[in-house]
């Protein structure tokens, strides 16, 4: 009876937590996310993006909450605990949103000029040098193990990510190109959930 007893309240310990997690939400991301829906209120309240830039935002309340655009430009719909809602933002401005649900839920998106250094650029060390015939990228930046992009552009305008690597321990990653590549580059390091991504100055190969 004992085992028996112990076998269904595993049983339903199980089945809360897949009913919390709940489905994902049509069309947005399984994971991740650059603002966290906690409790009755949007973590940070405030994200600062480039244009081009795509948030995610990820419900981890109890209760059902909206990611709806003041404006009108986007609405995620009624979003259950663990699902998530992506969107790209193409136009520099401020967006204003709310939950519709909750009236005193509050947050701001501020979209910069594609380009721009986003808060916490200067915070990423990026230096070049000539090696046998490449040149090296070396970067150093207080966010050990994330992933950091090596990203370049004809033009400082419109940036491609070309190579792909995680800081070491030390906040520490080198990437060689070859020699002939002449065109400006930066590097992007991947924030926690919640935070916005560390960029660098753009330098010229």
């Amino acid at each position: 009876m004992r085992t028996a007893r112990r076998r269904l309240a595993a049983g339903l310990v199980a089945a809360a937590a897949i009913a919390l997690l709940g489905p994902t939400a049509a069309g947005t991301a399984a994971s991740g996310a650059d603002v966290l829906i906690v409790f009755r209120a949007y973590q940070p309240s405030t994200l600062t993006l480039s244009a081009g830039q795509t948030a995610t935002w990820r419900s981890s309340g109890l209760g059902p909450h909206t990611v709806t655009a003041d404006s009108g430009q986007f609405d995620s719909q009624k979003l259950e605990s663990g699902q998530t809602f992506s969107y790209t933002f193409t136009l520099p401005g401020t967006y204003l949103y709310s939950c519709t649900i909750h009236p005193t839920m509050h947050g701001k998106v501020v979209v910069l000029p594609a380009g721009s250094p986003l808060p916490g650029a200067q915070k990423v060390q990026l230096s070049l040098s000539d090696h046998g015939g490449s040149t090296v990228a070396r970067v150093h930046a207080p966010r050990p193990g994330a992933a950091v992009l090596l990203q370049l552009s004809p033009s400082g305008s419109s940036w491609r990510t070309a190579r792909k690597a995680h800081l070491s321990s030390g906040g520490r990653a080198t990437f060689a190109l070859p020699a002939s590549v002449h065109q400006k580059l930066r590097v992007v390091v991947k924030g926690p959930a919640g935070r916005p991504p560390l960029i660098s100055k753009a330098l010229r190969a």
